[in-house]
């Protein structure tokens, strides 16, 4: 884990093809407005079912930054954590290209290492690291593809720090029980911690850019037993 860790504590590698340069070629399909899945109403891609116009209203890249900075900062994993974020995210409903948008400021984060980084997302960061690396092996197996690795755990950053409903706009999953929750509001996907995994990811998430750049080296099972081991998905039946 030493290793691991210190290949973590590396500065930003500009030069290497890391998930965001990486997915540069599929942003067209993951940020038009043409869903390739169905979403909730509330949780759809915009989010809001009429986009927000005004000279001070923020976008959603804006917005991620503010939530990743957030994340970045804590010190604590806490209720306060999780009021900032709400004041961040204000009126606007989340939606996939918010998560997306975090999850690239998140990767950078990690890639720039512990430095500066608050007490909570290192902590989350240690728990991904720990768990990714039991189930993979993979930066030991696989030096030339960290970066997936990277990638995989800032997603476990981010279901660490924010909740397992990130999971499905991320593509690995869809929450379970919906009528239970009685419809499709946010705040029932907010709220839930049941996100059953789903066996194929959605075509055109995130989910499916990993699975299609590193499904070779982890199987499907791997990932399944990953993020199962932060108490957040369950199987689909």
């Amino acid at each position: 884990m030493e290793l691991i860790r210190s290949w973590m504590a590396c500065g930003r590698r500009g030069g290497r093809g890391g998930y965001t340069e990486l997915i540069y070629d599929d942003k067209v399909a993951l940020y038009s407005d043409n869903e390739p899945y169905t979403q909730h109403d509330a949780m759809s891609y915009h989010g809001d079912s009429a986009p927000v116009t005004g000279p001070a209203t923020r976008t959603v890249v804006e917005i991620a930054d503010d939530v990743a900075r957030l994340l970045w900062r804590a010190g604590r994993n806490d209720d306060a954590l999780q009021c900032g974020i709400s004041e961040a995210v204000g009126d606007r409903c989340w939606n996939r290209r918010m998560v997306e948008e975090c999850l690239d400021n998140v990767i950078e984060y990690v890639e720039q290492g512990r430095a500066e980084m608050g007490d909570a997302m290192c902590a989350a960061l240690d728990k991904a690291t720990d768990f990714a690396d039991y189930e993979f092996a993979f930066p030991r197996r696989h030096p030339q593809s960290v970066d997936g690795f990277i990638a995989i755990a800032s997603i476990g950053i981010l279901a660490e720090m924010q909740g397992a409903w990130v999971l499905e706009l991320l593509g690995f999953g869809e929450v379970s029980g919906k009528e239970a929750l009685n419809g499709t509001s946010e705040v029932a996907m907010l709220t839930s911690d049941k996100i059953a995994f789903l066996s194929e990811p959605r075509p055109g998430s995130v989910a499916a850019w990993w699975a299609r750049e590193y499904q070779a080296y982890i199987p499907i099972d791997s990932v399944y037993l990953y993020l199962q081991s932060f108490d957040m998905v369950e199987l689909q039946d």
